[in-house]
């Protein structure tokens, strides 16, 4: 690694003293005396061979640049010939002779770097010179200092001039300049300061090249100089180079230059989160790059807090490219479980599992690439007793994967007996209520995980099954069991049952169980405590004359208010506390309910039981004013309905109302809408409308588009894709609303929406080619309405042509699934000229819109591709619009005016001739331009823009140019006329045959067929 040379090594070596890593000298006035004297002494010894050297110096290096272009093999051969024939020429002429030998080998290499061209030849001489240096280093290992000095000459001379061509004009010779420094560099020990500081500015300021190449050499070669990268780094140097890699790893538009930041930036707690960034960069390469080099060469990856971890093992075990998801495997279960002592148990320690969201998959991927270690699993008794958080995950993940594998034979000898798995389930049960507060999370996960275990026994021996179920009937009573564990034993018992109509029946049966005793303990309560207050009271007003005194009870009117002020503190207590356990009650049974309900599908008149868990359990809780309550109960009702088509007709009022609710929160809306999409797509919109129109409907269903809160919103557009991919709905407004949502800059930051709408836009409109007449039909208003918007919101939202553009891909038949991309345009029912009816629509829009909207049109006009699939009837369309476009109202912008000039010559290319006549059939198509044609009569430019025309007109001023017509264009316009003229003479010859075109309004008559002809 390159480095400046210390002071104090340039003042030992002044000295005298010998320095291997000195190899910038011969500046020094020590270097000077001691070499001088040995060249002289050799000289002189060897005074014959003086001349012959220097004199086939020119032929002998060029020579060895020539052999090295042939292979690499030879490299390190001919950078041993060349160092002899340096120290040959360094005895034979001193410094004189070195400068020779360096002039010579920079002569050659000139030649090498001024290649324009990207030559394999050319880049194995840059490999050959970059050895040059590293053979010269371990030369010196056994030189003494005088020779040593020849390489430092050497390395200094050619470090130079590398430096006056990394900032030349030429992109090649930059390139090769800063490759050859990159490699060079590495072998390179201390240079002298000047020469460090001057090679640190230069390489710093290709970093900021505009040629790509150039940067990833320059980041190459800075990567010697930044250090180590710690925070206790004193160099201001190796601080500053990183923060360039910092820079260039974050924001360089080059995916390359980034991949080099990736690869060659140093490792410490501070670069570390940048490089982790890394792992979700747009380039695959990149992303792979992350897992494939400084993550697996990572010392030991606590060196990321455990969010980090989370996040990069997600970011490559969900990524969408199977190569990054190789690579994120490769380093778990190669790298990283070794740091681990290959112990998967200490692995799964420092992953955290009980607040992981990933450790699940990475097991799964760990256990698909080593599947080498599953046999040597092993779970005995002593396993089982001795479960722990990580023990109780590992079993559960790696019984889940035999299941999946299919791997019978694997899942018998991990899982125990169904007997046994029930005696594991209660033990670690009974731990889980008598442990500690602190405790309590990790006993609880221990017994979901054996719970999520029970689901994939088979129970087929009916003692296991009876002793399963008696555990988990028992465990559903208890009062604090968490939602995993109610989840997990709802599941458990569904497949412990016979059928459908028995699990909904226990599961009815446990419920009724729950609510009386809640309601039982209450009596109770309430009745010993009333017992409690008259025998307090009795002894204090008994009768003792009485014989039955001790029967009777007797109240003055002075203890009455004393009673009652002593018992209402103690009735409040003991109300509220009820209050709390009723409400708790409710809550666990509303839960349950939802369980069993997404499990079932019976229809809801073949159960009884439902009638009256639907009446008094899911309807009073709507009426609550707790939130949770009316979640649960909202959530129960609607998978109620998702059973009974009736009960959904009615309540399907009620869910749209929820939906809107003021007074309700966020969840509630969402929660209201999924339930309204589902009952839809399960029954469709038809009968979905007999208690309410069908047209309430769909304006609900718009209004959630355009809610203000995103969650809502996202929902909304996720169910109307649904609902439209599977064509139960259809509106050409909703749909339109879905267009402009998609390039809306206020949806900008809802991933969630945009998401949806960038796959659901192109599959609905590339599924059917009646959809793309749709998006034709309304594609210039929405594209008015988007530059309206952009014109507001310039830097949110893509130009107009962009837009455009996106809605064109949209619309082409030829992109559907419809259209037969082996065979050709073989579907006749297609329009294939689909995108002429745009370009019409978008002439007309020329007419009418305000100049700010229309500037616009003619550029995008000019992006239609119109050719003989749009039909000689929809051009002549367009080359009337256009003709009365130029003339009505004219556009004034010099880029829009050269385009619409360019789509009119484009048009009349297409017709080399005037067109023949017409026969009978084709006539009856003239009525096609009737409308194009009244369009253009009525149309009435603005006053103003009347005017602003006129006062430009007269501002110019006239050119001797001006006065004569372009040949092209006169003969494109004589093309027109002939082309109209035509028409004409058609039109007229055919107006005796339509009786009702007959008329005193003849004159204008001529104008409408003139336009049908043209269509035809």
């Amino acid at each position: 690694m390159a480095k400046p040379k210390n002071l104090a090594a340039t003042e030992e070596a002044a000295e005298g003293s010998t320095s291997t890593g000195a190899i910038a000298g011969a500046s020094t006035s020590t270097s000077t005396a001691t070499t001088k004297p040995v060249a002289t002494k050799r000289s002189s010894k060897s005074k014959k061979q003086k001349q012959p050297v220097l004199e086939t110096l020119r032929t002998v290096v060029p020579n060895i640049f020539q052999e090295c272009q042939k292979s690499a093999a030879n490299h390190r051969k001919n950078a041993i010939m060349l160092r002899k024939i340096q120290e040959q020429c360094a005895e034979a002429e001193g410094e004189k002779g070195e400068e020779a030998f360096n002039n010579e080998f920079i002569r050659n290499l000139n030649v090498v770097l001024a290649i324009k061209k990207v030559e394999p030849t050319a880049d194995r001489v840059v490999q050959f010179v970059s050895t040059k240096p590293e053979a010269e280093v371990e030369v010196e290992e056994d030189e003494e200092e005088e020779e040593s000095s020849i390489s430092a000459t050497f390395v200094e001379h050619l470090m130079r001039h590398l430096l006056k061509g990394i900032t030349v004009k030429e992109k090649l010779v930059r390139v090769r300049c800063c490759k050859l420094i990159a490699l060079s560099i590495n072998s390179v020990g201390a240079l002298e300061n000047d020469l460090y500081v001057e090679l640190q500015e230069s390489l710093m300021a290709r970093t900021r090249d505009k040629e790509s190449q150039v940067r990833v050499q320059a980041l190459f070669a800075l990567s010697k100089m930044q250090g180590n990268g710690d925070e206790d780094d004193d160099e201001e140097e190796g601080s500053t180079i990183i923060k360039e890699f910092l820079n260039l790893l974050q924001h360089d538009p080059a995916a390359e230059v980034r991949r080099s930041a990736i690869f060659n930036i140093a490792q410490s707690k501070a670069t570390l989160p940048y490089i982790l960034e890394r792992a979700r960069d747009t380039d695959t390469y990149n992303r792979r790059a992350v897992f494939s080099k400084p993550m697996s060469e990572i010392r030991d990856f606590r060196m990321l807090s455990i969010g980090e971890r989370e996040r990069l093992l997600r970011y490559g075990l969900t990524d969408r490219d199977d190569g990054v998801k190789k690579a994120c495997t490769r380093m778990l279960a190669t790298k990283w479980i070794h740091q681990a002592d290959d112990n998967l148990l200490e692995f799964l320690e420092r992953l955290d599992v009980m607040g992981s969201s990933v450790a699940e998959d990475v097991l799964n991927a760990f256990f698909d690439y080593r599947g080498d270690i599953l046999e040597s699993l092993v779970f005995n008794d002593i396993f089982w007793v001795n479960l722990t958080v990580e023990s109780s995950f590992l079993v559960r993940v790696f019984t889940e994967f035999c299941r999946r594998k299919d791997d019978d034979a694997q899942f018998d000898k991990v899982v125990p007996e169904v007997v046994r798995h029930a005696f594991y389930i209660q033990k670690y049960s009974n731990i889980m209520q008598q442990a500690e507060e602190e405790d309590r999370p990790e006993a609880e996960f221990i017994v979901t995980q054996l719970l999520m275990i029970a689901r994939l026994l088979d129970y087929a021996d009916e003692i296991g099954r009876r002793k399963m179920f008696g555990l988990l009937r028992e465990m559903l009573l208890l009062n604090d069991l968490p939602d995993k564990h109610l989840e997990c034993i709802v599941e458990t018992m569904r497949k412990i049952s016979l059928n459908e109509k028995d699990f909904t029946r226990i599961i009815i049966e446990i419920i009724s169980d729950l609510r009386e005793s809640t309601e039982v303990e209450q009596e109770d309560v309430a009745n010993q405590s009333e017992v409690d207050d008259d025998d307090s009271l009795d002894d204090q007003t008994m009768d003792l004359s009485d014989p039955d005194a001790s029967r009777k009870r007797k109240h003055s009117a002075v203890d009455k208010p004393r009673r009652a002020s002593s018992a209402a503190p103690l009735d409040e207590a003991d109300q509220a506390r009820k209050d709390l356990e009723t409400m708790l009650n409710k809550v666990r049974c509303l839960t349950i309910t939802k369980y069993m309900l997404e499990r079932t599908s019976e229809h809801l008149q073949e159960s009884s039981y439902m009638f009256g868990l639907l009446n008094q359990l899911v309807i009073p809780a709507l009426g609550m004013q707790e939130e949770v309550m009316q979640d649960l109960g909202l959530q129960c009702l609607g998978l109620i309905c998702s059973l009974e088509r009736n009960l959904a007709q009615d309540n399907m009022d009620l869910f749209l109302t929820c939906v809107f609710a003021e007074n309700a929160t966020t969840h509630l809306h969402v929660l209201s809408l999924k339930i309204v999409f589902d009952l839809i797509l399960t029954f469709g919109l038809a009968p979905m409308s007999t208690q309410i129109t069908e047209e309430r409907i769909k304006n609900d269903l718009k209004a959630t588009l355009e809610s203000e809160e995103p969650e809502v919103q996202a929902i909304a557009v996720e169910g109307i894709a649904k609902l439209m991919l599977t064509k139960v709905l259809k509106d050409t407004e909703i749909l339109r609303t879905l267009i402009v949502l998609y390039f809306d800059p206020t949806t900008a930051k809802n991933n969630h929406l945009r998401q949806c709408l960038s796959y659901f836009l192109q599959v609905y409109f590339h599924s059917a080619y009646d959809n793309q007449v749709m998006l034709g039909e309304m594609a210039v208003p929405i594209l008015v309405q988007l530059i309206e918007m952009q014109q507001e919101a310039k830097d949110e939202m893509p130009t107009p042509v962009n837009m455009a553009q996106q809605l064109l891909e949209w619309c082409e038949p030829r992109r559907g699934l419809e259209a037969d991309p082996d065979k050709g345009l073989v579907n006749r029912n297609i329009d294939y000229g689909l995108q002429a009816n745009i370009a019409i629509d978008l002439v007309k829009a020329m007419f009418s819109e305000a100049p700010y909207v229309r500037k616009f049109l003619p550029n995008i006009l000019h992006k239609i591709p119109l050719d003989d699939d749009a039909g000689e009837i929809r051009l002549k369309k367009l080359t009337l619009l256009i003709g009365n476009l130029k003339t009505k109202r004219p556009i004034v912008e010099a880029l829009s005016k050269k385009n619409l000039m360019t789509v009119e010559k484009n048009i009349l290319k297409m017709f080399e001739e005037a067109p023949e006549a017409l026969d009978d059939d084709e006539l009856t198509k003239l009525a096609e331009l009737t409308e194009e044609i009244s369009f253009v009569d009525k149309f009435v430019a603005p006053v103003e823009e009347r005017r602003e025309v006129i006062s430009i007109a007269k501002g110019r001023k006239p050119r001797a140019a001006a006065k004569k017509v372009a040949p092209k264009a006169k003969a494109n316009e004589d093309k027109l006329k002939r082309m109209m003229d035509e028409v004409d003479a058609m039109l007229e010859s055919s107006s005796s045959e339509k009786e009702d075109n007959q008329g005193d309004d003849s004159g204008s008559d001529v104008y409408d067929d003139d336009e049908d002809d043209e269509e035809d």
